[in-house]
């Protein structure tokens, strides 16, 4: 017990001398503090004053930081964001995301001769990276070309044609008067030397329509596969025009693209067919023609500018190959025969559609008649060998 009392007594000894050091501390701080205020107020003013300066600029230009900071931040994140709006816009994107199946997945592409075209189509336009007019020209411009080689030979048939043709008009009106006389021996007999003929030279007028028939198909499948894809429409097309036509899947506002197809319609018809410029048209067909080029402006401007980019480019591939073959060292070179007589007289000399149409038509008239006359011939002997049998 007097242990522990006396380490109390100790303890509390010591917190008295640790108290009396502290408060001898506190006042001759105090006293220096008060005597550097009486012997140096200006210093000591104005390092308070300094002091204050500093603290409100400080603060200051720490808010005017913080808004500058701010704005800047503000005009930052609206530029990000707009070039984000213009990079993942819907057209941006669908463009961006063009790959093969896209048609597919939209309803395209089928197992038809359009699906064929809709998927050669969007090849090209993946593949490529064209924008969609320049997608639809090239393709024209290569179904084309896959289609030379069977004009290149139908212009070698209608150019052994043109050279057989005087021959072909003998037999032809020896066929007519030998119909007409109804002797059935002549008819066999001038038909035959004709198909003996054509077999010799390696030709025959049913070779020329190869072109044409082929030709017509495209020309529908490529019309009905754009207007598809216009419908939809397909991601890229409303933007993917050039010039005045911007919008593919629209028709034309202001009527130049139908007229220019017209127009190249007719340059077709001026430079030659398209199974040869060789073979001469007749007067009343190129009229008639011409007349329907004119008259397709009115009922064809409602369609997409897709078809008339296709069209127009048709024209122009077309005009190019009939120019090309009317060239002497190129059909000389791709074996096409030299024509005996210039196309100019052999058309000024040959019939006009409707002539020949007209002649047909009598011809089959009169045929008609005769056969009737025969068939009334034949009753009335009928009738008189019966009316003997019953006497």
């Amino acid at each position: 017990m007097l242990r522990i009392a006396t380490r109390q007594g100790l303890k509390s000894v010591n917190g008295i001398r640790m108290g009396m050091r502290s408060s001898m501390y506190k006042n001759t701080t105090a006293s220096a503090r008060f005597s550097i205020q009486q012997q140096q107020p200006g210093v000591f003013i104005s390092q308070r004053l300094g002091a204050t300066a500093f603290v409100r600029s400080y603060t200051t230009t720490d808010a005017t930081g913080e808004t500058a900071a701010a704005a800047a931040a503000t005009t930052t994140a609206t530029s990000v964001s707009d070039a984000v709006n213009q990079v993942v816009s819907p057209e941006n994107l669908t463009e961006a995301a063009a790959k093969i199946g896209d048609f597919k997945a939209m309803g395209l592409c089928n197992f038809t001769p359009v699906g064929g075209l809709e998927a050669m189509l969007e090849a090209l336009h993946v593949y490529t990276g064209m924008p969609w007019w320049g997608t639809i020209a090239t393709a024209t411009v290569l179904v084309r070309l896959a289609l030379l080689p069977l004009m290149i030979k139908i212009q070698r048939n209608n150019a052994k044609m043109m050279n057989l043709n005087p021959e072909v008009s003998r037999l032809m009106n020896n066929l007519k008067t030998a119909q007409q006389d109804g002797d059935s021996v002549a008819v066999g007999k001038y038909t035959n030397e004709m198909q003996s003929l054509f077999k010799k030279h390696g030709c025959h007028p049913m070779k020329s329509l190869g072109l044409p028939i082929i030709q017509m198909p495209v020309m529908i499948s490529f019309f009905l596969a754009l207007r598809a894809m216009a419908e939809l429409p397909v991601p890229g097309m409303t933007t993917g025009g050039l010039g005045w036509f911007t919008d593919l899947t629209a028709q034309d506002p202001y009527y130049i693209l139908p007229a220019v197809s017209a127009a190249g319609v007719m340059a077709v018809l001026e430079a030659g067919t398209e199974v040869g410029a060789a073979n001469p048209q007749s007067r009343g067909m190129k009229n008639f023609f011409r007349v329907m080029a004119v008259a397709m402006v009115p009922f064809t401007y409602w369609m997409p500018s897709s078809v008339f980019v296709y069209w127009i480019t048709s024209n122009a591939v077309s005009i190019a190959q009939i120019l090309t073959l009317k060239n002497p060292a190129v059909r000389k070179a791709l074996d096409i025969p030299k024509l005996v007589k210039p196309a100019a007289e052999l058309q000024k000399n040959q019939k006009g559609f409707w002539e020949n149409f007209k002649e047909q038509t009598k011809h089959h008239e009169k045929l008609e008649k005769e056969r009737a006359l025969r068939e009334r011939q034949r009753a009335a002997v009928m009738a008189r060998r019966a009316a003997k049998r019953r006497f």
